[in-house]
């Protein structure tokens, strides 16, 4: 066991040593910083190693103190030596990286859908969207969250691709309840019933969407009540946000009647006493507010409820689909790809673009939500001060 511990140890000491003294940049070095702090100095890391190797010394000399009780160890030593194995194994670098593809500041597409039902390019029939979802878990794609779109905590397996579904209009064939034995159950033919049937099939593949409602208790009309419903999509891992009051044009308003469209959303859950905050906006028919009144979305305030939201998307790929650490993100005239299939720049169009065409483009995780992996050519590319928690590598 301290033996397997003792080269885990030199291991990260050769690996930090490796990855200090590298001057120049190449394919193969592996530098990590905290993004919006300076790299480490030397002396930090040799205060490091010289930390490293007292805690080798400390569990040698535990060793010796222990050395005849360990013929009762038994069957846990074993497991503990496995688990110690396994975390050796577990340590990532450049050449998983490159044998990956990892490009953490690559493109995420978010999919704007509405229903279940055959009407192009909007809506999608049943077997179409089992055929959309398939594809995106055969070649390498992983649903996240909005919230972990936003906030750069993305966990899929290294060499996947996340993917942001959203849905419009707070409609039944996008989501219902049904009553079956007196409980209240999803309707296996609304999108959010077959997204809930496909991940028990392919458990990897993620569960959640993001549905944006309307100032309405009719959201997904159905069994349940309004709060009920949105409940369950809430307790089940889905999101809420906001997509208007009345459905309108967000572009023709003023300031007040503006703050008011968007604010009875948000009241609206404060009457179904929801303690949930909404972060995304979608725009009714991809038109987004005058540019001077922008920052009504983001500081003010409507009948006393704070209005704070983190990005407005509009319909259509208006904008390169740069993640939101990107330099170049613009978070209130975001980008969404329709999910239709056969029209240029429709989700299909750029299915084949990132797989066949330009997969370079693509995001390409390397499995840690702590970590943002970017290959040297792009590290211009990150906002390295909105993300200072993260840890940035570079290879």
């Amino acid at each position: 066991m301290i033996k397997i511990k003792w080269l885990h140890g030199i291991l990260i000491i050769v690996l930090l040593l490796t990855a200090c003294q590298s001057k120049v940049p190449t394919s193969t070095n592996n530098n990590s910083v905290h993004l919006g702090e300076e790299t480490e100095s030397s002396s930090e890391h040799k205060v490091e190693e010289e930390n490293e190797q007292k805690e080798i010394e400390q569990e040698e000399s535990e060793q010796e103190e222990n050395e005849e009780n360990r013929e009762h160890v038994g069957d846990e030593e074993t497991d503990t030596e496995i688990s110690e194995t396994e975390e050796i194994e577990s340590q990532i670098g450049p050449e998983d990286f490159l044998a990956h593809g990892v490009n953490e500041i690559g493109h995420i597409m978010v999919v704007m859908y509405h229903g279940i039902k055959d009407n192009p390019p909007y809506h999608r029939t049943k077997d179409d969207f089992i055929k959309d979802l398939t594809y995106m878990y055969d070649n390498g794609y992983r649903l996240i969250s909005m919230s972990d779109y936003l906030n750069q905590t993305i966990d899929v397996e290294i060499g996947m691709t996340p993917i942001v579904l959203t849905f419009d209009d707070g409609l039944s064939s996008t989501f219902s309840l049904i009553e079956e034995g007196g409980k209240l159950l999803v309707n296996p033919e609304s999108a959010i019933g077959l997204i809930e049937a496909f991940s028990k099939e392919h458990p990897d593949f993620g569960k959640t969407a993001t549905l944006f409602i309307h100032d309405t208790k009719a959201n997904f009309r159905g069994e349940g009540s309004a709060f009920e419903r949105l409940s369950w999509l809430i307790d089940h891992g889905y999101e809420i946000g906001n997509h208007s009051a009345t459905h309108a044009d967000l572009s023709k308003l003023d300031q007040q009647a503006l703050i008011k469209e968007i604010g009875q959303v948000d009241e609206l859950l404060l009457e179904l006493e929801m303690d949930y905050d909404m972060s995304a906006i979608t725009y009714p028919y991809g038109k987004r507010p005058n540019e001077t009144l922008i920052n009504n979305l983001i500081e003010t305030t409507y009948k006393g409820i704070g209005i704070d939201y983190s990005v407005g998307f509009r319909e259509g790929p208006s904008f390169i689909l740069r993640p939101p650490i990107h330099q170049k993100f613009s978070p209130f005239n975001a980008p969404r790809v329709r999910g239709s299939e056969g029209e240029v720049q429709d989700m299909w169009w750029f299915f084949n673009h990132y797989d066949n065409d330009h997969p370079e483009l693509k995001y390409v995780s390397d499995g840690r939500e702590d970590v943002v992996v970017v290959p040297q050519t792009y590290l211009e590319d990150v906002n390295a001060d909105k993300y200072d928690t993260l840890i940035l590598e570079v290879y």
